[in-house]
Formats: C-alpha cells, structure tokens, sequence
C-alpha cells in the first residue's frame, strides 16, 4: 500500500535453519500479524528453496543484516529505500557486534531481541565498567533504540552488566505455542521410561553431563526400562556420540540429530533434563513443560524462571552431578510424581509462557519504540 512504512524483521540464520529458530519466526509472524500499520518483511542471509519456516505476515527476502559486509550494506540501505523501512528488528544482535554507524546512517530505528546466552557469572574490571557507563549511560553509544529480553534475568543481565540504560531496556519473556505443544492422549505405562534431552550441540548446553548421569541411571538394574533420546545437531554431536560409545550407553541412547518439530518427541518422553550452564531463557523447556514433562534442570538462569523447583521438576546447583543423579532417579522410581509435576507442568507453561503473550507484549514495544521520536 503506497505511504505505508515498513519494518524489517532480521534472522541471523538461511530459512532452512529450524529448531528453535522456528518459534522465533513464528513469533516474528505473529507480531507482523499484530503491526497492522506497517509492512513486514523478514530478512534471511540466504533463501535456500527449502525453508523450515510458514510464514503469513512478512515477505522473506534474502539479505545479511548481520556480516555487513559492502555488498550486504549496499542491499540493506536500497531495501531500506525502496521499502521506507521504520525500523529494524534484529535477534541476537549486541550493538557492538554490528556497524552501528552505517544503521545509524538508514535513518531507522534498531531495536534487537535478546535470545543469545550470557555467564551471569562474570565481572568486569572497575576501569572496564567505568568506560561501558560512560560510552553507555553518558554517551548513550553502543545501543539499540531498545534492547528486548526474553527474560527478567536476562534484562537484568543487560541492565547491571551490559549497561543498557533502562529506557531503553523492556521484556517480552518467551513463549510457546501451547495450543501445538500438548500432552500425549493417556500414557504408555511404567514397563518404559524415555528421558529426552534437546538442544544445539554446543559445549555450553553440557549434554556430555547428561551422558554421565544416564551412565550411572542405566547401570542400576532396576532402571533396565529407562532410555535417553538427545534431539539436536552442531559442533560437538560427535564427540558426544563417542562419549556414548566410551560409557557402554550407545544402545540406550537414541541420538534423533535436528529436528523441524520436537512434539513427537516429547509425546514419546516421561521426563525432561538440560544441563546447560549458560541458558537466558530454554524454549525447550517451556515446550516440553506444554507437553506435560516435568523437567530436571541445572539452575541457569533461564531455567531458574522456568521450573518451578519441587513443583514442575527439579533445579540442581550448576556443578552438582551427584544432585542431578538423584533428581532423575526420584522421578524414575515415582510414576505418580512425574503426572502430578507434569500436570503442575503444563498449568505453569500454559499460564505464564504461552506465544499468545509473547507477541502481545513484542508488538506493544516495538510499537511504542516507533512512537517515540530521535533517540
């Protein structure tokens, strides 16, 4: 429609790149759907022909928003153009990992969701935090026009830590769709247990850790019945597939690589567990809490918010195998435990992690930041 602004959705990955990024679309989607004044596109660095994505409310279109290398700017700043583009949404997309002068040249706001990971644990030196608040809070450089977390510890990792000014900081905390993830109609009795694991294959997410739990789970005879299925891909899947292998758990331990939609998948399970160190919010928790799986954690951050500890699953001290050992099996040997916090489960995803409240509060912000005038 002529004299109608755009805004341009940024994804850091080709179409074909589903697991979570797939909620992350639909959820970029869902708030098109709601930002009725405005023309959405989604940008991807390549358009492969075989996209994990259904889109209905932006038009993908293939440029890298993130490289910024000469060509893509030259694309971005004629897409900019050509489509009176407002704003610019980026996933994932610290300021100081991107040419701010050159978006700062567009004429448009930047506003960037938080999905990546932060170890809450580390300090900055008191010189290094000195110049962050004045580069920061004083200068007000080194920001987007808004900053949106995806969880309330994230924000405030991004407020004490990274020193984003909180005017330009809110929280659209994640959520699922828990009208498609749902419970499997009855169960299949205790003669089998699965346990599932599910993310990206990167050292962080600690699935070697939950090898070594499996190992001492799978070499007590009376857990003959229980099995682990790991769903994810990346750098570190073979090295956890020879782990298997070095622990005698190879032919308990069904690796499923990437997959587009994980319901089949927690239908099939009885109890979740992540040990990821580093985790700012865990969608797969949320997910496979939809789907009425109580779920042993190691207490990250983001998981922190999630479970609700002895009443959805179990959270466990990051370094603490031996709880996390003791947590499984308490679940393993009470399968009444595991309906009743998989029932507290899916009240608690469906109540406080829905997708239906995660566009909502997205679309209010990114609408609020196009309110606003020159930063």
């Amino acid at each position: 429609m002529a004299g109608r602004k755009g805004i341009l959705f940024c994804m850091r990955y080709p179409d074909d790149e589903g697991f979570v990024w797939r909620t992350v679309v639909k959820v970029r989607d869902r708030v098109a759907g709601l930002l009725t004044d405005y023309d959405s596109h989604v940008a991807f660095p390549q358009l492969t022909g075989n996209s994990a994505h259904s889109i209905a409310n932006m038009r993908p279109v293939e440029i890298d928003a993130y490289t910024l290398a000469p060509a893509d700017k030259a694309n971005l700043r004629r897409f900019v153009r050509e489509h009176d583009i407002a704003a610019i949404v980026y996933m994932s997309a610290l300021p100081t990992t991107l040419d701010m002068a050159f978006l700062r040249s567009l004429g448009v706001k930047t506003i960037n969701t938080e999905q990546d990971s932060f170890d809450h644990r580390i300090r900055d030196s008191f010189v290094r935090r000195a110049a962050k608040f004045v580069v920061r809070r004083g200068l007000k450089r080194q920001l987007h026009d808004l900053h949106i977390a995806n969880s309330v510890s994230q924000r405030d990792w991004l407020r004490n830590y990274a020193l984003i000014p909180p005017g330009r900081l809110t929280v659209a905390a994640n959520g699922v769709d828990c009208d498609h993830f749902t419970p499997a109609d009855g169960h299949r009795g205790p003669d089998r247990l699965n346990i599932i694991c599910a993310g990206q294959s990167r050292a962080e997410k600690r699935v070697g850790m939950v090898l070594r739990v499996a190992a001492r789970i799978f070499a007590q005879p009376e857990f003959d019945h229980v099995r682990l299925t790991y769903v994810g891909a990346g750098p570190m899947l073979e090295e956890w597939r020879a782990l298997a292998n070095d622990l005698g758990i190879a032919d308990r331990v069904d690796f499923a690589g990437q997959q587009s939609d994980l319901l089949p998948f927690y239908r099939n399970a009885d109890l979740m567990v992540h040990a990821a160190e580093r985790e700012s919010f865990g969608l797969v928790l949320a997910e496979a809490m939809a789907c009425g799986l109580p779920v042993v954690a190691s207490a990250a951050a983001g998981p922190s918010e999630i479970v609700a500890d002895g009443e959805t699953g179990r959270l466990i001290a990051l370094d603490d195998e031996d709880g996390f050992v003791a947590a499984v099996e308490g679940y393993l040997r009470d399968p009444e435990l595991i309906a009743r916090h998989g029932a507290a489960a899916r009240a608690r995803a469906v109540e406080r992690f829905s997708m239906e409240r995660q566009v909502r509060d997205m679309a209010a912000a990114i609408s609020g930041a196009l309110r606003q005038g020159p930063s």
